[in-house]
């Protein structure tokens, strides 16, 4: 397959189902990108809530990242962020989401560059900041006037009639992803981790066919519908085994690192 470039996917992924990063996988992107191949992390964590994973697996200026579910793309290096392409979604439609999920009672995660709202201090919000070890800011999101690159809701159950409804509401101008159960990332319509990818390649004249994405959620759809070549690790759902080109083994059992070292000898 000769790959130029690898996006990988972060929680059920890179990372372990308790969310750390191993050793197996951290030797695995150094062997890869030591032989020349780029690696993106395509995620729909926001830069707050990656940066930390960045820095220790070297994926740092220049090297870039995709977050907010495709919303951003940058880098970080000693003065920071640099984003190379964003697409933030509307105020006025953002502000409707957020009312109709505060009416259904769902705190909501507002993503801006850096920046990580939330409208309220949930157990759902709680147990983000556990996953992702950063944490946001509480803001009236009412009245926030930086547009946001993507928009979270977490049902707090299995019970996803809110998540639902709000859903069937969205305005024209903004989509829906599931990335896990009980998430929904919502950003401006067009956007997801493919799109992201098909303009940074397009910048950067890789063909597709030499791209290769490995990921875990129906949000990785997207990027696999853009790559050339499609690994999904044994745990992902069941859609995403079966847009595969091929399965690695669990997030759990190093699947990622597996991947690496087959695609790249």
């Amino acid at each position: 397959m000769n790959p130029r470039l690898v996006a990988i996917d972060v929680d059920g992924t890179l990372l372990t189902s308790g969310h750390e990063l191993t050793a197996a996988t951290v030797a695995a992107l150094d062997h890869v990108r030591a032989r020349g191949v780029e690696i993106v992390l395509a995620t729909s964590r926001g830069p707050r809530a990656l940066v930390e994973l960045l820095w220790r697996t070297g994926l740092v200026e220049p090297s870039v990242f995709v977050g907010s579910q495709g919303a951003i793309t940058g880098c970080y290096g000693d003065d920071g962020l640099y984003v190379l392409d964003q697409r933030p979604a509307s105020l006025a439609s953002a502000r409707q989401v957020v009312g109709d999920a505060l009416s259904a009672g769902l705190s909501v995660h507002w993503f801006s560059g850096e920046h990580w709202l939330v409208s309220h201090v949930d157990r759902t919000v709680e147990a983000e900041v556990e996953v992702v070890r950063a944490e946001p800011e509480v803001r009236d999101l009412l009245s926030e006037e930086r547009r946001p690159d993507k928009l979270m809701l977490i049902a707090p159950t299995d019970d996803l009639a809110a998540l639902r409804a709000v859903s069937a509401g969205l305005p024209s101008d903004l989509q829906a992803q599931p990335s896990n159960p009980t998430y929904l990332e919502i950003t401006r319509r067009g956007v997801d981790k493919g799109s992201a990818m098909r303009r940074y390649c397009r910048r950067c004249d890789i063909p597709r066919s030499r791209v290769v994405a490995i990921g875990d959620g129906p949000n990785d759809l997207g990027l696999f519908a853009f790559a050339g070549t499609c690994v999904a690790p044994a745990n992902a759902h069941e859609e995403v085994l079966e847009a595969a080109t091929f399965l690695t083994a669990s997030n759990d059992d190093d699947g990622v690192a597996r991947a690496l070292r087959m695609l790249v000898p």
